[in-house]
């Protein structure tokens, strides 16, 4: 797991390394000191508004956003501000910001919206994302496929039935599939170093082709074990035979036990049911301005210690850098109405987000 450089150079086609360098970090500098005035904070401050020139009627918007209020506090059960006696417009806008204080949720974007419908009726919902800080989920399988071969480490046996579990269930990429984001990296990082061998030093060239060569190789056999139904069916059967003897084998159990939950509680579930589909540009442009898919940033890799996979994660920045913003998951509720008893939709993929967070860290970790 891996998160974005908040900047880098804008660059379309970076060239490939010639060899792996270290990189040297940067002390973060010192922060001053902040003035306190404890006093100053114990007061309330209300939001401002400021008129604008156009202005809905009040009686289009007011009766109908104060009852989908109503229902929107029932749902969340939150009490918010008494705003009957402010001004139209600054009453919706003060109940507005007082809904966004106490609608917050950790790890999550949850924004009000009021919008006129195309029958020009007024209409309040709350669109509410899981927040990814910008992280890249890629799971490596060289590791993972190297611990299953050398058969020592029974933690690998758990973790490649979670593996299977991500890719069969919840639709995790892999990154020999020609549809993949990763697979697209790839074929990029071959093509360059066969069309510059003349240009690079022989062992460079010979480090990095054994590199790629191993990623394909073994990228097919673990498609194979991953599209296996039988190492998922093997899940439940693991856990109750794995006796943990560190805490590694514990979190890897741990792990194991989440997953089978999960696939227990959501059967038919997939990381696909709740995204945002305001994507415009071309499925097969991946250098373009678009979003970012989830299918960029959630996927298997080969691995993730290498200068191929550097020179990858620079490609993989520079184009980022370029793209107009992030594809999430998402779900929009309709407040006009009253909703049924909450009900955390997104629950499902926070939950993968977590399995697929926990595996990125073991995996490189198996011996």
């Amino acid at each position: 797991m891996r998160t974005l450089s908040a900047t880098h150079p804008l660059r379309k086609r970076p060239r490939p390394l010639a060899r792996c360098k270290g990189s040297q970090g940067k002390q973060t500098p010192a922060s001053t000191a902040r003035f306190v005035a404890d006093g100053f904070l114990k007061h309330r401050f209300l939001p401002l508004y400021e008129m604008t020139g156009e202005l809905p009627k009040k009686e289009k918007v007011e009766p109908v956003y104060l009852k989908a209020v109503k229902n929107l506090t029932a749902y969340y059960k939150v009490d918010i501000i008494d705003v009957h006696n402010y001004p139209y417009p600054y009453n919706i806008l003060l109940s507005n910001w007082d809904i966004s204080r106490q609608i917050k949720m950790k790890g999550r974007y949850r924004e009000i919206r009021i919008e006129e419908t195309e029958n020009l009726t007024i209409q309040l919902s709350v669109t509410e994302s899981i927040n990814t800080g910008n992280t890249l989920f890629f799971i490596p399988l060289v590791p993972l496929f190297k611990s299953l071969q050398n058969g020592s480490n029974p933690c690998a046996s758990l973790l490649l039935s979670v593996c299977v579990y991500l890719f069969r269930k919840a639709g995790v990429c892999h990154y020999k599939e020609d549809e993949s984001y990763i697979c697209y990296l790839y074929e990029i990082m071959d093509n360059w170093i066969e069309d510059d061998r003349e240009g690079m030093d022989k062992e460079d060239y010979k480090e990095q082709r054994a590199i790629l060569d191993e990623v394909f190789s073994i990228g097919d056999k673990m498609k194979v074990l991953l599209n296996d139904e039988k190492e998922l069916e093997k899940l439940q059967d693991r856990i109750q035979k794995f006796e943990p003897e560190s805490q590694f084998d514990r979190d890897c159990l741990k792990l194991a036990k989440e997953t089978l939950a999960l696939w227990m509680e959501y059967p038919t579930a997939h990381i696909y049911q709740h995204l945002n589909e305001d994507i415009d540009e071309d499925e097969d442009d991946y250098y373009s301005n678009g979003k970012i898919k989830v299918t960029d940033y959630i996927s298997f890799i080969g691995e993730m210690s290498s200068c191929v996979y550097d020179t990858m994660m620079t490609m993989l920045n520079d184009d980022f850098n370029e793209r107009s913003g992030t594809q999430d998951f998402e779900t929009t509720i309709v407040f006009n109405k009253p909703q049924r008893k909450y009900k955390d939709v997104l629950a499902y993929e926070d939950r993968v987000i977590g399995i697929i967070e926990d595996l990125c860290d073991l995996i490189p970790e198996l011996t």
